[in-house]
């Protein structure tokens, strides 16, 4: 199939620019998330009462690592702008499919069909396992909320150094700590010998130049992985696989990779049957880790840009919820992205974060956010 790419004029040019790039006269980015109206499209806001710049997008259209590379390319061009810019080579820059950037076959082989096949049905078959409390799928969903937590650097730098020592991931300590939190308030009714999920994993560290780089921050790419535990297990016994898992899913595994690509298929194709849609939403979140923010976002750019603060947010459509991480700039923060009116009791997504965190054994706070970078 062919398609005609349309170079805009300066009138279209002129229009897009209004409807996508809006200056908020709310007091911070939390009021503006509360009363923002669903995107169209990729938007830009710009509170200037807070020195905030909020940027929401479909998440079908870039992932978390590509919204933080986003910020980079956003702030380089703010502290150094180019001077004549021409439209007309938009097209160059569209991003290929995972495929064609690693050189695989677009057409999968048979073997790889059912090796993809047998993994889409290792988690199919199993959901749902464990979950909270939650009126999921049996109440009408409200409003986002996204709830934060935060662990001071002091108390970041010793769950590093503890991780280190035993020689497991931060985010397998993360996500354990999480199944813990579930576990320790889950729904009797639920499936309470098995945790199941599909992790999302960044796939850029597999890409070679130039996309794994800023220069391809508008794409997808990014992978669901199924994952499960067998239940009861303690916190540091559900950690030796959780490392193994995150380490090695990947990383030196090429077979994986191209497998990836079919297995997303089989989802997506799954997801969209009336038979899928009439099943049971799961009640535990989707975990992921966007790993240390530095990697990607500068603290300067040239002297007039300090980027003081970055939080994360997701609004969630179908009801389920999220839970992610990250490191900024020396803080482990974790948020949850949940609807209103889908808890049961107090024991709500948000109070899972907490104990979460409980599971440490450290203080914490929390806050409502979304996507937003600080910028002096």
């Amino acid at each position: 199939m062919k398609k005609v790419y349309e170079v805009s004029d300066e009138k279209a040019l002129e229009q897009w620019l209004a409807s996508t790039f809006i200056v908020s006269a709310a007091a911070n980015s939390e009021e503006l998330y509360s009363s923002v109206t669903p995107i169209k499209q990729a938007t830009l806001y710009y509170v200037p009462n807070s020195s905030e710049l909020v940027f929401c997008a479909h998440h079908h259209t870039i992932d978390g690592v590509g919204v933080l590379l986003f910020w980079h390319n956003f702030l380089e061009a703010l502290s150094s702008p180019v001077q004549d810019i021409k439209f007309g080579d938009e097209t160059t820059r569209l991003v290929p499919t995972i495929e064609r950037v690693l050189g695989y076959p677009e057409k999968p082989s048979q073997e790889l069909r059912d090796k993809a096949t047998a993994l889409f049905m290792s988690w199919a078959g199993s959901i749902l396992g464990i979950g909270p409390i939650s009126q999921v799928g049996a109440a009408p969903s409200g409003k986002c909320q996204n709830s934060e937590l935060v662990f001071i650097q002091g108390v970041t730098t010793a769950i590093a150094a503890v991780c280190v020592g035993k020689n497991i991931s931060v985010s397998a300590a993360v996500h354990a700590a999480y199944i813990q939190a579930i576990a320790k308030h889950a729904d009797p009714n639920s499936k309470l010998s098995e945790y199941v999920t599909a992790t999302q994993f960044n796939l850029r560290p597999y890409l070679s130049e130039p996309y794994n780089s800023s220069k391809y921050a508008a794409s997808v790419f990014y992978t669901p992985l199924p994952y499960k535990a067998d239940l009861p297990m303690s916190f540091w016994d559900l950690t030796k696989p959780l490392t193994e898992y995150y380490r090695t899913s990947f990383k030196g595994n090429p077979e994986m990779l191209e497998v990836k690509g079919q297995f997303t298929r089989a989802l997506c194709a799954a997801v969209e049957t009336p038979e899928f849609l009439a099943n049971p939403v799961p009640k535990d979140a989707l975990v992921s880790s966007l790993g240390t923010v530095k990697r990607y976002v500068q603290r300067e750019y040239d002297t007039d840009v300090k980027v003081k603060d970055i939080k994360v947010g997701v609004d969630i459509v179908m009801g389920m919820s999220m839970f992610f991480y990250y490191t900024y700039p020396w803080s482990l923060n974790g948020g949850m992205a949940i609807k209103e009116k889908l808890c049961g009791n107090s024991a709500s997504d948000a109070d899972q974060l907490r104990h979460a965190g409980a599971a440490f054994g450290f203080v914490h706070q929390t806050r409502t956010n979304s996507f937003f970078i600080s910028t002096k």
